[in-house]
């Protein structure tokens, strides 16, 4: 692993993904069991700030530093390990739930091949508005980042309908990180105030999935996505490198094959359980188990098995 990488980031970003894989998890388990796992969801509700808005921002902590390189070295980054792996995935993906409705007849199938380009196929959405967001940051790079990160509040309020709303508000979390990037070795704090920014993020989390207090919605929550993160930094900072933490900071490091293959590998399972007449908690539990294990055997496999790279990079002609 790279010495330069920042070992709490890793961790706070593989604890982000597994917590989506635990989201999705439950999510397809209730869908096919028709069980709600009420008391999980309160749990999901309160630690979103580590969840997707997270993974957006700590995506922005590296912007500075890759346009830095130039940018035709930074768009063909970004065209190999995002837009690659989403074209691809996104074909797999189709090709699976068409098998599959056709043992079933539950999914999809290739009708919804031209929403790869217009319309992100399921969990991809993450990896297309990512994309953009790259883009963005290096067609504008000229523009100060708190000035993109000031349009894209602005953007979020207009009233249009569809996923205009989730696009920019989810870009505010983005350019937040990129405005951040350019002070990422100066983000841990102290570890007992860390500890309070922490605590305060979680506790106004918690309140509001209890019903005790209303907390505005993205891109408004902007504040206590920043607590959360600058929290998070100093307190796992001085523990990052540590052996319990070894397997959220591997998922961390490899979370683009962990993102992409949870999904139909929880959706099958969960699927096949209930079809069997599996308790809710145990379809729960070997969704979940698979959705963790099967990605992080891939993941191994392409560590030591070049070809399989290609599931995720496109291949570098020397």
């Amino acid at each position: 692993m790279p010495t330069a990488r920042h070992s709490w980031i890793d961790v706070v970003r593989g604890t982000a993904v597994i917590l989506v894989i635990l989201v999705h998890a439950m999510q397809r388990t209730e869908l096919f069991t028709g069980h709600e796992f009420t008391r999980l969801e309160t749990l999901t509700i309160i630690v979103t700030p580590l969840r997707l808005p997270a993974m957006f921002l700590l995506s922005g902590l590296f912007v500075t530093r890759s346009l830095a390189k130039g940018p035709a070295v930074y768009a063909r980054g970004k065209l190999r390990r995002i837009a690659w792996p989403y074209l691809l995935w996104s074909v797999l993906l189709i090709a699976f739930f068409s098998a599959v409705r056709r043992a079933t007849d539950i999914g999809f199938g290739w009708e919804v091949f031209w929403r790869i380009f217009y319309d992100p196929i399921e969990h991809l959405w993450f990896l297309a508005y990512l994309l953009l967001y790259f883009g963005l940051a290096m067609l504008v790079r000229w523009i100060p980042a708190p000035y993109l990160l000031l349009a894209a509040i602005a953007l979020s309020a207009v009233p249009v309908e569809g996923q205009w709303l989730r696009f920019w508000a989810n870009a505010t979390f983005f350019f937040a990180g990129v405005v951040l990037s350019g002070y990422r070795d100066r983000l841990v704090r102290g570890f007992w105030p860390s500890l309070a920014m922490l605590l305060g993020a979680l506790a106004l989390s918690a309140g509001h999935a209890l019903h005790l207090l209303q907390l505005p919605e993205a891109p408004w929550n902007l504040p206590i996505v920043l607590l959360f993160i600058l929290g998070a930094a100093g307190v796992v900072n001085p523990v990052a490198r540590s052996r319990w933490l070894a397997p959220a900071r591997y998922v961390g490091v490899e979370s683009i094959v962990f993102y992409i293959v949870h999904w139909p590998v929880v959706s099958f399972v969960a699927q096949t359980c209930a079809e069997n007449q599996a308790d809710p908690w145990v379809a729960l539990a070997a969704a979940l188990a698979a959705g963790l294990l099967v990605p992080w055997g891939l993941a191994a496999l392409v560590r030591r098995w070049k070809p399989a790279e290609v599931l995720f990079i496109w291949p570098m002609r020397r």
